[in-house]
This record gives structure tokens, sequence and C-alpha cells, in this order.
């Protein structure tokens, strides 16, 4: 909190098996008040995560419209288990609601007996940000690189919309939310700071007559979105053009890097999800053969090779609760994460980034 700027409006809600509203919405000041009521805090027994939640978005609700960004940010080292909405799917959507009223969510879970699915989807359906720490020492980077996100922000509601000829069919391979409109999908993409790209990749079914038309344009993209301070952003839209090439020419073409390595990263995310899944079964087995597998594979992406590597060291540790979380962490921030405009392959520049675009070798650690 030590980031917020005198004039920045604040609240603090503590919550358990009850809510309570140390700090009430106003002015940061000094940040005494809130440095007082944060020290009182202690660990309680059960928690009513919603309960807690709607208190912080009731408090910045009133203030919302005329605010350059809202935003409740919410710290759990539980599961919704009391409270009068427990529903994991009910709490998300109401992370939805305040989003589309101006409140966004971001989560932040602490420890090993958190709900990642809940805290993962109420930041997502939230348009806010997920993270997690093994321990509290483990958070301090990721609150640093929340509020140097959003001091850095330049567009907000980020949505890219999509379009193509009949007949093709345009897939998207990222986690990210899609609506569908009038039968094309239109993406919600990440908040962007300055310095930063948000990406999305596609796959492309073409019928084979209209891959036959030379310089056919088989997609059409546009982005847009706001300013903090609500001033729409609209970019220019973008079109892909596809020519007829022979076979042999096809087979000679050059995979181009960037694609490659975004490819690699989602095919990792895929691979984690499937590892998660057999983790939550205790077949050890088939998560060492999977990551084993992967050692040559992605052998060629430094990043994705070093996620890969550390969770291969959770594996060897027999540490089910960290590797389940580790590695539904580590795939969601391979699909969706944000780069550095004209990002290098290697990793030796990741300590001059700032802290939301470094890629690291582990999400719950510091």
């Amino acid at each position: 909190m030590d980031r917020l700027s005198p004039g920045d409006h604040a609240a603090l809600i503590d919550f358990d098996s009850r809510v309570r509203t140390l700090v009430p919405a106003g002015p940061v000041g000094d940040r005494k008040a809130l440095h007082t009521a944060l020290a009182g805090i202690h660990a309680g027994g059960t928690t009513d995560l919603c309960g807690g939640w709607q208190a912080g978005s009731a408090a910045l609700l009133p203030g919302a419209a005329e605010a350059a960004l809202a935003r409740v940010i919410l710290l759990s080292d539980g599961n919704a288990n009391t409270g009068e909405i427990t529903d994991p799917p009910a709490i998300a959507a109401l992370c939805a609601q305040a989003a589309a009223a101006g409140v966004s969510t971001s989560t932040y879970g602490l420890g090993r007996h958190f709900n990642e699915e809940l805290m993962v989807a109420m930041a997502r359906q939230g348009q806010g940000n997920h993270y997690y720490g093994d321990t509290a020492a483990d958070l301090f980077g990721p609150f640093a690189e929340e509020f140097d996100l959003i001091s850095s922000l330049h567009s907000r509601q980020v949505t890219l919309s999509l379009g193509a000829p009949a007949g093709v069919k345009i897939t998207l391979l990222n986690d990210y939310p899609v609506e569908m409109r009038d039968g094309f999908p239109s993406v919600r993409l990440p908040d962007i700071p300055w310095g930063a790209e948000a990406w999305a990749l596609l796959e492309l079914e073409i019928p084979a007559g209209l891959a036959l038309e030379s310089a056919q344009a088989i997609l059409q993209a546009g982005v847009s979105g706001v300013t903090p301070d609500g001033e729409p952003v609209v970019y220019p839209e973008a079109s892909l053009l596809l020519g007829a090439v022979s076979a042999p020419a096809w087979d000679v073409l050059l995979a181009d890097r960037l694609v490659a390595e975004r490819q690699a990263e989602l095919a990792a995310a895929r691979l984690l999800d499937e590892a998660r899944t057999a983790g939550e079964a205790g077949d050890w087995a088939t998560i060492e053969s999977l990551l084993a597998a992967a050692h040559s594979r992605f052998g060629g992406f430094p990043w994705v090779a070093e996620v890969l590597a550390g969770m291969a060291e959770i594996a060897r540790e027999r540490d089910m609760a960290r590797f389940r979380k580790e590695a539904f962490y580590s795939a969601r921030k391979m699909n969706t994460r944000l780069s550095a405009k004209g990002e290098a392959a290697g990793l030796a520049d990741e300590l001059d980034k700032p802290a939301f675009l470094r890629r690291k070798k582990a999400q719950g650690k510091a």
C-alpha cells in the first residue's frame, strides 16, 4: 500500500467467518490508518471469501465511474467455505458483474490450501490479474508487479474483433474470454501497459477453393479499448492476405521465430494442464513421463524449458499441493501473458524489464 498516492482512495476489509471493514473507503492520506489496521489482522477460522470480496467491491463502486481504475485486491489462503455464497461459478459471475460496473478484481492466493480454480476464475471474469505465493514473502513481488502495471497502463478493456470470409473457421488457441458476435469471435485481451504487447494465436481452417484464389483476404482483425481516463482507443484494422503457393515452395518456407515461440508456450501450457490432471489422480509416473519428453521437445525455447525443468524438480519432491498450483498458474501465464515489444528469445535481459513483463521460472516463488 506504500505505492498508493495520498489522493488515491482505498478501503481495507478483513474476513474469516465474519466480514469487517477496518478502514472505510476514502483518501489514503499518510497511510497511518491503513498500516495500523493491517498490523492487527491475524488468521481466523472459516472463510467467507465472497462476503469479503463483496464488501470490497461495494466500497469502490460509488466512485468507480470517475476513477481511472477501481480494483479489488483479494488476498486469501483458504476456500470459500462459509457465508451466503460459496459456489465458485456464482462468485466468479459476481466478479464479472462488478467489472461491467467499473470495479475489476485481482486475486492473490497464499500457501497450499486456497482454491486456485476459484481465484483464477474471479480474476479472469473480474478483468484483473491472478497471482499466488508459497509464502507471504513470495507475494511481495506480485504486489509490486500489480501496482507497477496499474501505474503504467495505456489501454484497458481491450478487445480483439475478428472476421473472415464465409467458410473460414477461426479458432483461438489462447485461454482468453471469448464472446461470439455475428458468428465471429470477439476476444477480451489483458489490460496493456506502455511498452508491452498482448498477443493471441489463431488457427484458421480455409476451404480449398478459397485458398486457391491469389491474394485473398482471409482474416480481418481490429483492436479497441479505452485509456485509463476513459477515452476510446481504436487501432487501424489489419488484414491477412493469403496467396497460393506450390507444394515445393510451401515445403521450404521457414518458420517464423515468434510464432514458433508462441506455439511452444501454448503447447507447454497444455502439457502442464495434462500433468496437473494426472497429479489429481496421484499418477506421478505419467507426470514424470510428460516432463521427461518435454525436455527434448522444448529444448530450443529457453523460458519454456526453464519452467518445465522447475516443474520436474517439484515432481521429484512429490509435493502434490505445490505441483498442482504451480502447474495451474504457469499454464495460465503461458496462455495469457503480456510480452515486451521486440522480446528476445533468450532470458539475459529479463531483470531489465518491468516486473509485469518478466518471464519467471516459478509463479509461486519470489
